[in-house]
């Protein structure tokens, strides 16, 4: 590789790492449910283990206990605060992995510069920026996966030791992310599945890669079943209606069906012919406007109604991020050359098996494969046809003569990344739908003087409640009422805040302008006028610029 390549992947993790750690530098906390992560992680460095207690709202965590370990671990080693170390450890470890996207699109095209496409692209992602700049099990789930998947692409084949390394990082991704290791499986047999079906005489690669896939799946269903009880009953057989411990033949079925599969086709020599291959602009814009067409109803959709989420609703807003979408069909001048590459079976697998997983999603309405949480892995499947879409399309398609005209033409790219997504990375609360994220100082100032000083119940939404839960395991009620919050009727509200046995409520300024009492539902403005009165009835029992604190009376009503 050029040195100008080694300067370009270098300027890549530089961004990314200042980029997905932006948040964290402006909020105390950063991340709707990571005062879940910092109470489990101050309960794993109390005992001195797996804190396997559920004292919180998300029954699987502590079955996953991969990132409390690696914060309490380091705050354990350095002396830095649990909570910073908490916020920054995951996010900082996630913004590494670009690098993966480079080295995985770079073995496969045996070439640098389509690798530093996808990597760029991959680094400027609104969606991933902000998903992964949240400390959470999945940020560092995401890393982990995809190391195992950049492992297996570019050392399996040359050295077989790469082996144990895969097995360790797939142990650490096992007991931190249920969803990543799930992707990480859905990718490895889409990847194996197409990769036998597609050769006519078995590769060598593939005998090793389907005993993985086995031992993954294995593992995998075995620690969700065993070791991870309330996700195992609760995912596996809330979800599929049978019993969880069944599950554990799936691998041995599907492997073996495809093992047939694969001996039929490769018998009777079963070959789709499908020609992808005329090299020139109007084929490449044919089949660019045919899948641009595709896709406007879906916008449409989410325009007009809400994301496949839940019921959030994001408006116009969603218009903002065509430049994306537009960027995006890039990829289709990928096929063109994935084909013949060795790897090529691979990556059209990981790319269908993904597609196959959001339908599923889309028609089971699982709580866990809805494809909006399906979104961020999607993007990483478009990041490496990107990359080579991208290239394929300027050195063949395009083929400007003279470099001048190459390097506008790239640098034409990199400014629609950098002026129409970066900026989108962090949308305000107003641009988010009322959303916001951030915990300030002042909010976990109060946290800590509610910890010491009050007991009882706490009305607030789900952020502030992530707060409270973080420093105190105080009883919040946060997926409990609305007209506590909402109502124009007083009476109402004081009836809910007494059925629910509140005896503070806390709001900040983030709260007036959009509360989220659960996070799959949009934020609503609190209500000024019972803002207003609670102030007239209630007594202020802590305040500060940004936050207030009421304690409720009963007896006055």
């Amino acid at each position: 590789m050029k040195k100008s390549g080694w300067l370009a992947l270098s300027g890549i993790i530089s961004f990314s790492l200042l980029i997905s750690t932006i948040p964290l530098y402006e909020f105390t906390l950063w991340g709707m449910d990571c005062g879940e992560y910092i109470y489990y992680t101050y309960k794993w460095v109390e005992t001195g283990g797996a804190y396997l207690s559920i004292d919180g709202w998300a029954n699987a965590y502590p079955f996953f206990p991969g990132m409390f370990i690696l914060g309490g671990g380091f705050h354990l080693l350095s002396g830095i605060d649990l909570i910073r170390s908490m916020m920054f450890i995951p996010v900082v470890i996630s913004a590494l992995s670009p690098l993966f996207v480079f080295l995985i699109v770079y073995r496969v095209m045996d070439d640098w510069r389509p690798g530093i496409l996808s990597a760029f692209l991959f680094t400027t992602l609104p969606p991933l920026i902000y998903g992964y700049s949240n400390p959470r099990p999945e940020t560092l789930g995401f890393f982990l996966m995809l190391l195992v998947l950049s492992l297996n692409i570019t050392s399996l084949e040359r050295h077989k030791k790469t082996v144990l390394p895969i097995v360790i990082a797939f142990g650490s991704l096992i007991i931190t992310h249920h969803l990543s290791t799930y992707f990480l499986i859905l990718f490895f047999f889409g990847g194996v599945a197409v990769s036998k079906l597609w050769r006519r005489n078995e590769w060598p690669l593939d005998v090793l890669r389907t005993r993985l896939l086995l031992f993954f799946m294995v593992s995998t269903f075995l620690y969700w079943i065993f070791y991870s009880i309330p996700f195992g009953k609760g995912r596996i057989e809330g979800t599929l209606g049978f019993t969880s411990y069944t599950i554990v033949f799936l691998p041995f079925v599907s492997l073996i069906i495809l093992e047939i599969l694969t001996r039929i086709r490769r018998r009777f020599d079963i070959v789709l012919s499908i020609d992808f291959h005329k090299e020139d602009i109007r084929s490449f814009l044919i089949f660019f406007a045919f899948v641009f067409l595709l896709i406007i109803p879906v916008v449409i959709s989410m325009t007009l109604g809400t994301l496949p989420v839940r019921d959030i609703e994001l408006g116009t807003t969603i218009l903002l991020y065509l430049p994306m979408v537009f960027l995006g069909l890039f990829t289709v001048s990928s096929r063109k050359i994935i084909k013949p590459l060795k790897e090529g079976p691979t990556l059209i697998g990981w790319f269908f098996f993904i597609i196959i997983s959001m339908i599923v999603g889309f028609i089971s309405q699982s709580s866990s494969l809805l494809p909006m949480r399906q979104f961020t892995f999607f993007l990483l499947i478009i990041s490496f046809l990107f990359g080579i879409g991208v290239f394929h399309f300027h050195e063949v398609v395009f083929n400007p003569k003279g470099r001048k005209r190459k390097t506008l033409a790239l640098g034409a790219v990199i400014m629609i990344l950098v002026v129409f997504l970066i900026p989108l990375s962090y949308p305000s609360q107003e641009m988010a739908g009322g959303f916001t994220e951030g915990v300030e100082s002042e909010d976990m100032e109060a946290a800590f003087w509610m910890k010491h000083s009050t007991s009882g119940k706490i009305a607030a939404d789900h952020r502030i409640s992530g707060a409270l839960f973080s420093v105190s395991n105080q009883e919040m009620t946060w997926t409990d009422g609305d007209d506590m919050y909402f109502s124009e009727n007083f009476s109402k509200a004081i009836a809910d805040l007494e059925n629910n046995n509140v005896s503070y409520i806390m709001w900040d300024e983030e709260m007036k302008k959009g509360a989220a009492i659960e996070p799959g539902q949009n934020p609503e403005p609190l209500n000024r006028t019972l803002l207003e009165r609670y102030e007239k009835e209630f007594h202020i029992v802590y305040k500060s610029e940004e936050v207030v604190v009421y304690s409720v009376n009963y007896e006055s009503f």
